[in-house]
């Protein structure tokens, strides 16, 4: 039980947990106490959950949340970079090089060649492919 808490990142499977070690206690006293040991494992189980629950959930809440924070590529937008390989309207893919790192780019169709040596700025990404302007 206590696995599957760490791997799910919940409070039921540990409450769940609590419960059954409370349920041995009846059954270390009273080997033929069934049912005493399921009434101890259910309230254990409720015990912990009222008990437990607020206090992770304040934990959770006071850790910073890291999905607030941008990603590397997320990073690049609103960079500016150096076209090393032309960049065409219609679609044919070039390179840039933005922050010593080599992107393969496109540009809108809206804008003319984008040949070698010029600068962009970077727009957005899609995968690995990032969309770039003119910057002129």
């Amino acid at each position: 039980m206590l696995i599957i808490e760490v791997l799910s990142g919940t409070v039921a499977a540990l409450c769940l947990a609590l419960g059954c070690v409370l349920a041995i206690i009846p059954a270390v006293i009273d080997a033929d106490a069934i049912v005493t040991q399921f009434i101890v494992g259910c309230v254990g189980a409720v015990a912990s959950f009222i008990i437990l629950a607020p206090v992770i959930r304040r934990y959770k809440l006071n850790k910073p949340d890291h999905r607030d924070q941008r990603s590397n590529m997320d990073a690049i937008i609103g960079r500016t970079g150096i076209v090393t390989e032309p960049i065409y309207p219609d679609g044919r893919q070039g390179r840039v090089k933005v922050d010593g790192d080599n992107w393969l780019a496109v540009t809108d169709a809206c804008y003319c060649p984008v040949l070698k040596g010029e600068t962009v700025e970077v727009l957005s990404y899609d995968s690995i492919v990032i969309k770039v302007r003119p910057k002129r």
